[in-house]
């Protein structure tokens, strides 16, 4: 289970999974020892009106983008 899975540009998958803190501590430590932590930050900025719409903005097209993408992944 050493080896690494690469995909067409012989780069390493990377697999981004979403839990909680307290699940968190349900992993084994050999696995949080490498985790990245991505921190959200719209509780910070959610009074912010311009952070708001820019941020309504960003969801729409994200959500567009992964619709393409998966469209052309089915066709």
């Amino acid at each position: 289970m050493n080896q690494k899975i690469l995909n067409e540009n012989k780069m390493a998958k990377e697999y981004y999974i979403r839990f909680s803190e307290e699940e968190y501590m349900d992993i084994p430590p050999q696995f949080r020892s490498r985790a990245t932590f991505v921190d959200n930050d719209y509780d910070s900025y959610k009074d912010d009106e311009m952070f708001k719409s820019l941020y309504k903005e960003y969801k729409k097209a994200k959500k567009a983008l992964e619709d393409y993408k998966f469209d052309l992944r089915h066709k």
